[in-house]
């Protein structure tokens, strides 16, 4: 009975620990928008790393050899995908607007709608109504590349720079984290983080996987049916399939859009393709994460609006995995009290 209660209240004490520290790093991130980007895109970067690491380990090779070739695989990776992508996109960014705003000025989608004139009037109003909010995106994300290009090369070289460190010096850290709290509920703080880790790192293996699966099967699919976009559309899917489930919507508008140019049949191949694909990439996604934490797409949905309003842009990658936090939270300290007899 005495240990129960000692375990009780040793719970209790850890939860009030973990809550005022998260307090203090939300309230950091409010202030400083900066040091949240460099939050996000470390523990990003570090996951992925140590996603490299797991597959080099198949070759049997020791464990610092794996760290050191998976950092130079993502680092050669994302330097030479800025190389190579970054022109491409920049070049096909212009063919990318002209044709959407094509399909909007010749209304495409009234060929497929001939013999049902109530239903091309409904749909030709929900496109008048969407054009604005496509311009109004598109405006957006240019105004906001402009004047965040500064910011982001503090965060590109804080970021580069607290993930090599962190990855070579992941259980120094791990042993520091632990002396913020008492000697008496390190056990427990420990058994949360132990897994918080694996619920991140799991959220992020297969969220990474999923948007670099995405990006190449439509780079394959756009090369063939729009080969002057294909490297702008392959890279527009991979940036959105990181945003867990919202993200496919943003991705498939222009992929809408630009298969109403197509004709009927291939119109409906285009869009069968990709409903075929995001519909196994989300069965895998689902079970995956349930491998974790249970937690509910629509609380998915929910958390990326909520997070995206309160911290802009970086909120929308911030948004599941400061949920991922809450849930292992609930489940580690708050739960056992509430099923309590």
């Amino acid at each position: 009975m005495v240990r129960f209660f000692k375990t009780e209240e040793s719970r209790r004490t850890a939860a009030i620990y973990v809550g005022i520290y998260f307090l203090i790093l939300m309230t950091v991130f409010l202030l400083f928008k900066t040091v949240l980007n460099i939050f996000v895109f470390t523990l990003i970067s570090v996951l992925i790393i140590n996603l490299i690491a797991k597959f080099l380990r198949i070759f049997k090779l020791k464990y610092k050899i794996a760290l050191i070739l998976s950092m130079l695989i993502y680092f050669f990776i994302i330097i030479y995908g800025m190389i190579l992508i970054v022109p491409a996109a920049t070049e096909q960014l212009g063919n990318f607007i002209k044709t959407i705003n094509k399909v909007f000025e010749t209304k495409a989608w009234e060929g497929y709608f001939q013999n049902n004139p109530n239903l091309s009037e409904g749909v030709t109003a929900l496109m008048q109504w969407l054009q604005p909010k496509f311009n109004d995106l598109t405006n957006y994300i240019i105004d906001y590349v402009a004047k965040g290009t500064p910011t982001f090369f503090i965060t590109v070289f804080y970021t580069v720079l607290l993930t090599i460190y962190l990855v070579f010096y992941s259980s120094w850290l791990g042993k520091s984290v632990l002396n913020l709290f008492p000697v008496s509920i390190r056990s427990d703080i420990e058994t949360f983080l132990n897994k918080l880790y694996l619920a991140l790192s799991g959220f992020v293996d297969v969220v990474f996987i999923n948007a670099l699966i995405t990006a190449v099967l439509f780079y394959i699919i756009s090369n063939f049916y729009f080969p002057n976009i294909a490297v702008i559309l392959s890279f527009w899917a991979g940036v959105t399939n990181l945003i867990p489930i919202i993200g496919v919507i943003f991705e498939y508008i222009p992929v809408f859009l630009f298969s109403l140019t197509l004709g009927l049949k291939g119109f409906i191949i285009v869009n069968l393709l990709v409903l075929s694909i995001h519909l196994g990439l989300f069965v895998v996604f689902v079970n995956v994460m349930k491998l974790h934490l249970s937690i509910n797409p629509v609380l998915m949905i929910i958390s990326v609006i909520i997070v995206s309003q309160i911290f802009g842009m970086v909120g929308i990658f911030f948004a599941v995995p400061l949920l991922i936090f809450i849930a292992a939270y609930w489940d580690e300290f708050v739960k056992p009290s509430f099923e309590k007899h």
